[in-house]
């Protein structure tokens, strides 16, 4: 170990941070200069851990800029553009001082202009919107650059989009009613399609608030039963938030007194009922979501009340999936859930009592199917 050469990596230091920061308005202390040296140089190693990967996949020695920008957006950072060529740029130092600089070389335009390899756009083009009033009381929270196609919508439009969203995600019971009503029969609400799903998308942002969780889902429900809407693609991101709600631990289960199973158990519901009214729209997601829940049943690490979540999701898209999934794994995972169940220990008891939900679910869906059988 001795005689092997030490690693470096090039370290950003903190004056340069603080010369940044005072080029963009902002004064930095040297504590805080010196954390943010020390992550921006964690950043670069990551990014070029990353980028080194993708050449070595490429069956390749050289590094290049597009193994960078996929390193980028794998760890979702914007790609550098601007920067890409297919030659390697050569570096000059300046003997003066520890300066390097690219030399500038003379480019023919018109022979550049005439090329027929013309560069490759950097990024995919995107609409972003910001539309979204997840805060618990109706106050506009921005989320990212609004579109043009908000100033594309009329007035009318914008004015119902706000009143609407307000109403279901505020504290007025009557009014979230009334709004949820208009949005499951209005016949002129097509072009407020993709903001509504956006908002709905944001789930993961509220996993604390069971009664926001709620109302989104009371929203997807609106949406689905419209009769006057075309979901096309946009039944997949709904289908996405209502499988969240499913199967994910969510931050209000934290605390045992939060009822998140009723929240699972609508959710399944509603995904049983997008199934069963959009089966055209959603036929190509039916063997994705059976291996999504065969997963989270059979991950051992996964939280109990995922595994209920599971059950109840198997439970709503019928019998065949419950044969084809839950049945098969049923013997190993009963005696690991039996195993929970017979744990009297103090420190097991939340654990137990979530296990006696799983124990009910998994009863409840083996009755049917005697019942069933037997009729």
């Amino acid at each position: 170990m001795g005689d092997r050469e030490e690693r470096r990596f090039a370290e950003v230091p903190r004056d340069s941070v603080r010369l940044m920061a005072e080029s963009a308005g902002v004064e930095l202390s040297d504590d805080i200069a010196a954390l943010l040296a020390e992550d921006v140089c964690y950043r670069l190693r990551e990014a070029t851990q990353s980028s080194s990967q993708f050449m070595r996949h490429a069956k390749r020695r050289k590094l290049t800029v597009e193994d960078f920008n996929r390193a980028l957006r794998w760890s979702n950072v914007e790609a550098v553009c601007g920067h890409g060529a297919p030659d390697a740029l050569p570096f000059r130092p300046i003997k003066e001082g520890e300066l390097y600089f690219v030399e500038d070389r003379e480019i023919n335009l018109v022979e550049l202009a005439l090329a027929t390899n013309i560069p490759k756009g950097c990024a995919e083009t995107m609409v972003r919107v910001q539309v979204s009033y997840l805060d618990g009381k109706g106050n506009l929270e921005p989320q990212g650059t609004v579109p043009s196609a908000v100033q594309t919508l009329s007035d009318d439009l914008h004015k119902y989009y706000q009143q609407v969203t307000r109403a279901i995600l505020g504290d007025d019971q009557h009014l979230m009613k009334v709004a949820l009503l208009d949005l499951q029969s209005n016949s002129k609400i097509a072009a407020l399609l993709p903001y509504f799903v956006y908002v709905i998308s944001g789930v993961k942002s509220v996993s604390h608030d069971l009664e926001q969780l709620n109302r989104l889902l009371h929203m997807v429900k609106s949406l689905v039963q419209n009769r006057f809407l075309y979901l096309g693609s946009y039944v997949r991101s709904l289908v996405s938030s209502v499988m969240y709600c499913i199967l994910e631990p969510l931050a209000a289960s934290i605390n045992p007194l939060n009822d998140h199973w009723t929240l699972r158990d609508y959710a399944a519901l509603l995904l049983s009922h997008i199934f069963w009214t959009h089966g055209d729209l959603v036929s190509g997601l039916y063997h994705q979501i059976l291996l999504s829940l065969q997963k989270v049943l059979s991950d051992p690490v996964r939280p109990l009340c995922s595994h209920y979540g599971a059950v109840v999701g198997l439970h709503a898209l019928g019998w065949k999936a419950v044969e084809r999934v839950l049945y098969p794994h049923l013997p190993a995972y009963w005696s690991n859930l039996q195993a929970v169940l017979d744990d009297y220990s103090v420190s097991n008891a939340q654990v137990k009592a979530d296990g006696h939900k799983v124990y009910g679910a998994i009863l409840v869906r083996l009755q049917r199917d005697y019942f069933k059988n037997f009729l």
